[in-house]
């Protein structure tokens, strides 16, 4: 814990206004996190938690699978998703939700061809569906962009319209983390946003007991911590 560093407030590039940053360097943030999700685990993480709750779910259903993943950004981990879900013949639907319009612009792009997603602009603090229309609520990396209290806003509502169970999965605050995305992002990219937000997207994440403190706030259920490769933290659990 003596070499724990500080929780970081300062804002990401990506979160100041739209004018703050270029179309080319906001679409080439995007690409960036895909290059993450895929090689750092990220994809790997959240189909290996979401395969659990499926399987789980398979034997009451008879009807698709219906996901929400909040903050899709360009929508890959619900492209990840229908692709797993496409190999192991298991029907499925998938809402990808953003409030960031260029955001829904590019997930519409890279999710053509996948008649199974959706994408819609919606705010995750409001979610515009009613109680349990989903029955797995997902949201990657997000988390870390917000104080606690609009964390626990945020848990509310993904509990709120999750039937059957969720998946959060986020950063783990460590220096040794906030290393190799800085030094990541030297080596492998000249995006001005990934530069900046990565090694902060770090700085500004819970720990594992911060974020099962305000999980518990938020009234999650059943709650599973788990801590996967390259620092990342998975919180999972089924409503009752």
């Amino acid at each position: 814990m003596l070499f724990l560093p500080n929780r970081s407030s300062g804002p990401e590039l990506i979160d100041l206004p739209p004018e703050s940053y270029s179309l080319s360097e906001f679409t080439g943030n995007l690409a960036d996190i895909r290059k993450v999700n895929r090689y750092l685990g990220d994809c790997r993480a959240m189909l290996s938690f979401l395969s659990e709750l499926v399987w789980l779910l398979r034997t009451s259903l008879s009807r698709p699978v219906k996901v929400l993943d909040v903050a899709t950004g360009s929508a890959d981990i619900p492209v990840a998703i229908v692709r797993w879900a496409r190999s192991q013949g298991i029907p499925i639907s998938v809402t990808a939700v953003d409030n960031n319009p260029l955001a829904i612009h590019e997930a519409t792009e890279f999710t053509r061809g996948y008649r199974e997603i959706t994408v819609a602009v919606a705010d995750g603090f409001s979610l515009p569906f009613v109680d349990g229309s989903f029955d797995i609520v997902l949201c990657s990396k997000t988390l870390h962009h917000f104080g606690e209290e609009d964390t626990i806003r945020l848990l509310k509502e993904i509990k709120r319209v999750s039937a059957h169970g969720y998946i959060v999965m986020d950063i783990r605050r460590s220096w040794m983390a906030w290393a190799l995305i800085f030094l990541l992002t030297r080596l492998f990219t000249r995006n001005r946003l990934t530069r900046y937000d990565g090694p902060l997207s770090v700085l500004r994440s819970y720990t594992v007991s911060e974020l099962n403190v305000l999980a518990k706030r938020a009234g999650l259920a059943s709650l599973r911590m788990e801590r996967e490769p390259f620092w990342l933290i998975v919180m999972s659990g089924r409503n009752t």
